[in-house]
């Protein structure tokens, strides 16, 4: 995981998706397979959310935290200070919409096809420059924001945030 090796610790990609628990609710675990197709809704293939993940990282010595609700001018801050972020985006930072669902739990959870994970590493006054897999590429602020403003702007960043609300009084949700 590129993540975690830039903070200094190796982790095998499969060892550590195997480690998440399987659920039917990607914020309580891994939907689906791993190996399954891209692009589906759970309850097949889809993946899992910054909860889980967070929680297992920290499992390998790692400080990481899990967020929904987080601004720009909060990503542009772990950037600048040089930690690079997870997000929670659509397909290669496309625009989608959210699904909101109940799933065979009962938990209500909001969901979208392509759901995917990049690692943003940088900015300048007009793109974000992002890491996806192998590829590194920059895309528009604003269609960055557009894709990863669907599941919430979820994130997991390297330090606990200060509990500060942004412009509109809305302080970012700690995802447990």
């Amino acid at each position: 995981m590129d993540w975690a090796n830039y903070f200094g610790v190796e982790i095998d990609e499969l060892e550590f998706f195997g480690k998440i628990p399987a659920s039917d609710n990607p914020d309580r675990g891994f939907v689906g397979s791993v190996r399954g197709s891209w692009g589906n809704l759970p309850p097949d293939a889809y993946g899992v959310h910054a909860g889980p993940v967070a929680f297992l990282l920290r499992y390998y010595g790692l400080a990481a935290y899990a967020y929904r609700g987080m601004s720009w001018e909060q990503l542009r801050s772990e950037l600048a200070a040089g930690r690079p972020v997870i997000v929670w985006v659509v397909g290669h930072v496309w625009r989608s919409t959210p699904v909101t669902m109940t799933v065979a739990s009962g938990d209500t959870i909001l969901a979208a096809r392509l759901e995917h994970t990049v690692i943003l590493f940088g900015y300048n006054e007009k793109m974000a420059t992002v890491l996806d897999g192998a590829s590194k590429y920059s895309v528009e602020i604003s269609a960055f924001m557009v894709s990863w403003n669907v599941l919430g702007n979820m994130a997991i960043v390297g330090r606990i945030l200060p509990a500060r609300p942004d412009c509109a009084g809305r302080a970012v949700e700690l995802i447990p």
